[in-house]
Order: C-alpha cells, then structure tokens, then sequence
C-alpha cells in the first residue's frame, strides 16, 4: 500500500483559504467517481495530536468528477494566528490530510497537506 502524495501550502492570515482537490486515476487525467462518499479535512498541529486545531469546511462538490474544495473563512485563518498574543509568531505549520469515507464505510486517505499559515500586514 502506498502513502499519498504530500502538497506543501502556503497561506496569509486573514485571506480567506480554499484548498481544491480532485481524486483521479493514475494517469493523473481520469476523475475517479466519488458518488456516495464523503470527504473530511481537518488541521492538527501535528499528526499524531489527539484533537484537531480546526475542522475545515466543505467536501465534494462534484462527486461523478472526483472534485472538492476545503475552506477557511478570513476570520478562521486569522483565529489560526491571532495578532498580540502569545509570543506573536510571524507563521504557523500545520498538517491534515484528506479521507474520503464511501458507502460501504471503507476509507481511504487520499492527500497529505502540510499548511503554512505566515501573518498578514494590513490590520
């Protein structure tokens, strides 16, 4: 069994974050069909961590294509680094992945996400 593939993002603070994905074969052009199944993302500190820091919004939005999208609202990306507190970090890492739970209750991670969160200048 093969570990998925790994993506390196990189956000600002305060913008609002969308993280599109779509599910295809190994040619990378087929769409894998994901009717009746569910896709979930949530952001940890680090991957063995017991809670999440944040679930992210979304899911499939084209299930017969393979094709969801993930978000964060500005509010959210900023809640992730919040300004004057703490030691005032200039960025945050987090890491998530994403699993898709079919009909039959199986599952199946299919991305690794590794986020950069870095501060935004205009307040």
């Amino acid at each position: 069994m093969a570990c998925p593939d790994s993506v390196n993002l990189c956000f600002v603070a305060g913008d609002t974050i969308t993280i599109p994905f779509q599910y295809l074969e190994d040619d990378g052009v087929t769409p894998i069909p994901l009717t009746g199944a569910t896709a979930q993302m949530q952001l940890l500190d680090n991957i063995t961590d017991q809670n999440q820091v944040i679930d992210m919004t979304g899911g499939l939005t084209d299930e017969a294509n393979g094709l969801g999208l993930f978000s964060l609202t500005k509010i959210e990306s900023q809640s992730l680094l919040p300004v004057g507190i703490g030691d005032n970090s200039a960025s945050i890492g987090l890491v998530s992945v994403i699993k898709l739970t079919f009909s039959d209750t199986t599952t199946k991670t299919i991305a690794g996400v590794n986020v950069t969160i870095n501060q935004g200048g205009i307040r």
